[in-house]
């Protein structure tokens, strides 16, 4: 069974929707410039984009069990590899909003034949640093991520110092209903996939191409080259090259992983699952929360993106584009809203 996403277009895009065969079709024509991205890639982007938006608005004023147990489901509920492969996702929409970036993709196509960039891309990730504007690109990923790590570990915070204050309310004390199923069902949620319904695309695309805010990250000279904003922008150029959609999803994965990030994911659900297995009161199950659901999270995502810091660019190694199916995504130059979208056919 093929999974629906949304379908997102450009802001001049205009857009018919009928109904058939209980499936919604759409006939679309396109008046702005795009790239297209694979379902599961959407699906990874759309998971980071809705767990940290979620996460990261959960209040620290507790008031029963019940609030706690509500705002742990909130906390808990992504998976570690969709999370990984998410950022990088996530990091390349927003590294297509850079049209010198683009620019450059297209130039190394022409000096190169595209099939030989897609393969080197796609077997080497870091090499895209030879491409022209690569800077202004992963600067715009490194943006996009710390945006969404910010106020999770903000909210983080906030919920661990809570753990302490709440001591005080009897409810507090009192000892968590069912630990062992509580623990199961946490793990059970932890393992499943986020599958995006017809408004998180639109989400998506709005949070990963709003402006980027120059007062962090710098331009080409001051860019993160992390593993993650690297391969953000790998990722990027696969699209501009039209090498990142549905068919090409299995040969992807090298590029959607990385290993440290991925095992920092990872073990903060560790350590999350760990923390609940010997929590009592309600205020231990609180601790675990903002510690290892939402802090620990927080801290691997600014990891990722290279924090605060702002290190040297690396040296330079020695970058009509083939369409794809997929998810239609607005590049730079095309504004950052969304007109409509529409639900794909299933198959």
């Amino acid at each position: 069974m093929v999974m629906k996403y949304p379908v997102l277009w450009a802001a001049s895009a205009l857009v018919a929707v009928t109904a058939v065969s209980g499936f919604a079709t759409a006939r679309q024509e396109r008046s702005a410039p795009g790239v297209s991205l694979a379902r599961d890639v959407v699906a990874a982007a759309s998971a980071f984009e809705t767990y940290t938006r979620g996460a990261g608005t959960i209040s620290a004023a507790f008031r029963n069990g019940d609030g706690v147990a509500q705002a742990l489901a909130t906390g808990a509920a992504y998976q570690a590899d969709q999370m990984d492969a998410g950022m990088v996702a996530y990091g390349a929409i927003a590294a297509l909003q850079e049209t010198a970036f683009i620019d450059g993709v297209r130039r190394a196509a022409r000096d190169t034949p595209p099939e030989a960039l897609i393969a080197r891309l796609t077997e080497n990730p870091e090499s895209v640093i030879e491409i022209d504007g690569v800077g202004a690109a992963v600067s715009r990923a490194q943006a996009a991520l710390l945006r969404r790590a910010t106020p999770l570990g903000v909210a983080g915070r906030a919920v661990k110092q809570s753990a302490y204050d709440v001591q005080h309310q009897d409810w507090s004390k009192a000892p968590i209903a069912d630990g062992a199923g509580r623990l199961a069902r946490i793990k059970a949620m932890s393992a499943a996939l986020f599958v995006p319904g017809d408004e998180d695309g639109g989400r998506l695309i709005q949070a990963a191409t709003a402006p980027r805010d120059d007062t962090g990250t710098g331009a080409e000279g001051g860019a993160a080259f992390t593993p993650v904003t690297v391969r953000a922008a790998a990722l990027a150029a696969l699209a501009v090259l039209g090498a990142a959609g549905d068919d090409d999803v299995a040969r992807l994965d090298a590029v959607m992983h990385e290993k440290k990030s991925g095992f920092c994911m990872k073990m903060a659900k560790l350590n999350l699952y760990q923390c609940l297995a010997v929590a009592g009161p309600h205020y231990e199950d609180v601790f675990c929360l903002g510690q290892h659901a939402l802090i620990d999270t927080a801290q691997c995502v600014t990891e990722a993106a290279g924090g605060a810091r702002v290190p040297a660019a690396p040296p330079m190694m020695t970058a009509a584009p083939r369409r794809a199916p997929g998810l239609f995504i607005p590049v730079g130059g095309t504004g950052a809203e969304v007109a409509a979208m529409s639900p794909v056919p299933g198959n």
